[in-house]
């Protein structure tokens, strides 16, 4: 096939694109049918029509390309998780299930298909196996931020919040500028404010886990034996629970976590992060960010009075932001 073929059909999926933008699906998949006739070998140029089919709400002939697609032997991820969206959309959810499934088959790493599957069955008020969709989905494809996202709001309103703040925070850190980020911010300094109870000048009380630890074993749920342990002495001395005084508080947990080698026999990819920051002079600036959400006015008292400090982490933290892959990834499962 002459070059010149290839890259007229490129130009045509282009406009077919724009088209598609503009809702004009039918004349989009025009477009593309003559594109895929100059570059057969191109099977993405099938996907477009298929797309353009399921956003005009064309199932039928959706599905019919979806499932040529899906059989394919350069297949990818994309096509049977549009399939499955498009199954799903046409109320045939438990094959959407088997496509999202077979998929998974081909492509065990794919964290967005453990995203749709979990998707299904929160829809259903399944919370088990969603949460358990969207966990397994952190651990083939750490990188994936919507995975983290549903997880952390499933914890968070729960017994084991813990979970939740821990995932909302790596969240956060993997797509701070995705319009979820302001609600899982607030929603982690509400779950602060709701779990602490300083209860007077001596006493106080942690609830992030209800989890207890099985009679017949020896292992300490992570929650009860580290988690809560370590932010209960965080806590001494704190007279309220505000962006400030979380900022104090969290600094002097890592400060603990590490002092008494959690980082050893618990390794947390977030708090080995939150060492960096730390180290690079700038948690106090992160911890800022992290739950500006949960009271607006203070920190902008606080930015306003830090300038510097803060644009300083800004700069910094654009070049090192958290990276999760294979080697560094986390997951509530390694600590069952």
């Amino acid at each position: 096939m002459a070059q010149n073929e290839i890259d007229d059909a490129h130009e045509k999926a282009q406009q077919a694109m724009v088209l598609m933008d503009k809702h004009q699906y039918d004349n989009a998949i025009k477009i593309l049918q003559s594109a895929r006739k100059e570059d057969p070998k191109n099977h993405d140029y099938l996907y477009q029509i298929g797309l353009a089919y399921y956003l005009k709400q064309d199932f039928t002939n959706a599905i019919l390309v979806f499932s040529q697609l899906i059989k394919m032997s350069d297949a990818k991820a994309a096509y049977f998780e549009t399939y499955g969206n498009v199954l799903d959309d046409d109320k045939q959810t438990e094959k959407a299930l088997e496509i999202y499934f077979s998929g998974l088959k081909k492509f065990p790493k794919s964290g967005s298909l453990y995203f749709q599957i979990g998707n299904i069955y929160l829809a259903q008020k399944k919370y088990n196996p969603a949460i358990s969709a969207y966990e397994s989905g952190i651990e083939a494809e750490p990188a994936f931020a919507p995975n983290y996202y549903r997880a952390a709001k499933l914890y968070c309103y729960s017994n084991e919040e813990v979970w939740g703040m821990i995932y909302g925070e790596i969240y956060l850190n993997l797509d701070h500028s995705n319009k979820h980020s302001a609600e899982i911010s607030k929603l982690l300094y509400d779950v602060y404010k709701s779990e602490i109870n300083l209860t007077s000048d001596s006493t106080l009380t942690v609830s992030f886990s209800k989890q207890k630890s099985s009679n017949k074993s020896a292992v300490i749920p992570y929650g009860i034996g580290v988690y809560e342990p370590t932010l209960e002495l965080a806590l001494k001395g704190i007279k309220s629970i505000n962006i400030n005084s979380l900022d104090k508080v969290r600094s002097k947990f890592l400060e603990i976590y590490f002092e008494k080698g959690y980082n050893k026999l618990f390794p947390n990819a977030l708090f080995d992060y939150q060492n960096i920051v730390k180290n690079a002079g700038h948690f106090e600036a992160y911890n800022h960010w992290l739950l500006y959400k949960g009271n607006e006015t203070m920190f902008a008292v606080w930015q306003a009075k830090n300038k510097e400090k803060w644009e300083d982490f800004i700069v910094w933290y654009k070049a090192n932001a958290l990276q999760l892959n294979e080697q560094n990834k986390f997951y509530r499962k390694k600590f069952d």
